[in-house]
């Protein structure tokens, strides 16, 4: 029910194609905070809890250093959001897989807020 939540939540705030501005890791990954551009204000997700992280990207990708770019200039739009419910060792965890070619990534936490910045 929480993952069907979320997932719903996030569908009503229709933010494919907004621009990814920021893709964050803290405390070794335990935090994972994703801001994405929406028609009034920004839309932070942010994830805790969080026992895997990963994204996948093209090496061509990373040939110019990500920070020099200006904000029109960031290649990553959102094209899907997908939450799931993920059981690991009895616990019941959030799976959620992101899709902004040419990044994808993938995160397991406990919980996930939404929240206008």
């Amino acid at each position: 029910m929480k993952a069907e939540q979320i997932q719903r939540d996030l569908d009503s705030l229709h933010y494919w194609d907004a621009r990814v501005l920021q893709l964050e890791s803290y405390f070794f990954g335990d935090e994972i905070t994703m801001i994405f551009e929406d028609t009034d204000s920004n839309v932070k997700l942010s994830f805790t809890g969080c026992s895997k992280f990963s994204f996948i990207t093209a090496p061509d990708d990373r040939i110019k250093p990500l920070k020099d770019l200006a904000k029109s200039q960031i290649p990553y739009f959102l094209q899907d959001i997908e939450i799931s419910p993920f059981q690991s060792e009895g616990q019941e965890l959030l799976k959620c897989k992101i899709l902004m070619p040419p990044l994808n990534v993938e995160i397991v936490c406990n919980s996930i807020s939404i929240n206008k910045v």
